[in-house]
């Protein structure tokens, strides 16, 4: 049986007017084009899985670059069917969706949507935690410095306590391959938060409440963990992750960083799990230790914190929790190795100057 329809030789986008004849090891086609003539013979090995719909069939043959031929004649699908009968090229992927039936779709589209949702729930944003771990440290700290500076337009900074501030931390061995830049804001609110790249925001109400400088030392070692473990960072892009998406899905791979910019003001309400918490709790603790601080300074602000009214504490408590158990770790951390303190004439200079009015 002869067919009449069109021969894609793979090298070309082109079809060329071709004669298709079924034969018993596989199928003859003589193409004919701009006064070319030729034949090529396909077996049936090499043949891969067809589409068909009404009137028309498409069938591929050989490796890449593949052979492809187009047939519109109903009676060719018949006669393929008819001669080849069972032959593995005939199964098609679109007829054997249609063979499940409405139901079998039915559940094969509620297959895909779920996965669809757990990707968007449980991948979106685990893929984001990856990309921010990989972040150059360049980029992180040119990010932290539009965050910082952005957050703080919200503020009125005090410019006196700030300088002292960042005295304090120039005296103290932070272990940390940044440089560090702080600022005391005036607020009532007793919070205090970490920006990528190396930036502290502290606010006044907080460092009313503190009593001793080790407990400062305590809170600047926990806030300074969280920047070098990057969790201030991989929270904001997980937070962010969806809008990330749609900046890489519609080709502005720079508006990731405008993003994270925009949003600057969710750093202050940043959320970690009990395990960065532990984590940056443990390196605030080896902060005093490394500086020879008294290391009950870090349960003296814990303590403090815990012990502040509700309102008082909606901050920080709400982005900081688990102090109850924080604390009963840290006790036991700091009864494993017990270490003298010394005292730390500069430290304590700069901390007068911090609680003075």
């Amino acid at each position: 049986m002869i067919f009449e329809g069109k021969y894609y030789n793979g090298q070309s986008s082109k079809g060329m007017p071709a004669q298709i004849t079924l034969l018993a090891d596989g199928l003859r086609i003589d193409y004919c084009a701009d006064e070319v003539t030729g034949s090529v013979h396909w077996e049936l090995a090499g043949m891969h899985p067809s589409e068909f719909n009404d009137a028309t069939t498409l069938l591929r043959y050989g490796k890449f670059p593949q052979q492809s031929i187009s047939v519109v004649d109903k009676g060719f699908k018949e006669a393929l069917l008819q001669q080849y009968r069972g032959a593995a090229f005939l199964k098609s992927g679109y007829n054997s969706v249609l063979s499940l039936g409405f139901s079998g779709i039915a559940i094969m589209a509620l297959s895909l949507l779920g996965l669809l949702v757990a990707f968007l729930i449980w991948g979106v944003p685990a893929l984001a935690d990856r990309v921010a771990m990989h972040f150059p440290e360049s980029y992180e700290r040119a990010l932290g410095e539009q965050l910082y500076t952005k957050m703080l337009q919200g503020y009125q900074v005090n410019d006196k306590k700030t300088a002292a501030l960042n005295a304090y931390l120039s005296e103290l061995n932070t272990d940390l391959d940044y440089p560090i830049t702080a600022a005391v804001v005036t607020s009532d609110e007793v919070n205090a938060f970490a920006i990528p790249g190396g930036y502290v925001v502290v606010y006044e109400g907080i460092l009313d409440k503190m009593e001793h400088h080790e407990e400062l030392a305590a809170l600047m070692g926990h806030e300074l963990a969280h920047i070098r473990n990057r969790h201030s960072l991989r929270a904001m892009t997980r937070s962010l992750s969806y809008y990330m998406l749609a900046s890489v899905l519609f080709g502005d791979v720079s508006g990731v960083a405008a993003v994270l910019v925009d949003n600057a003001s969710t750093l202050r309400n940043l959320e970690y799990s009990r395990t960065l918490e532990l984590e940056a709790d443990r390196e605030g603790l080896e902060l005093l230790r490394r500086n020879e601080l008294n290391e009950q300074g870090a349960i003296l602000l814990m303590e403090r914190l815990q012990s502040g009214s509700e309102l008082e504490m909606l901050a920080f408590v709400s982005t900081h929790p688990n102090t109850g158990d924080r604390i009963k770790v840290l006790n036991e951390l700091i009864a494993e190795t017990k270490r003298p303190a010394k005292e730390k004439p500069e430290l304590e200079r700069y901390w007068e100057q911090l609680k003075g009015e």
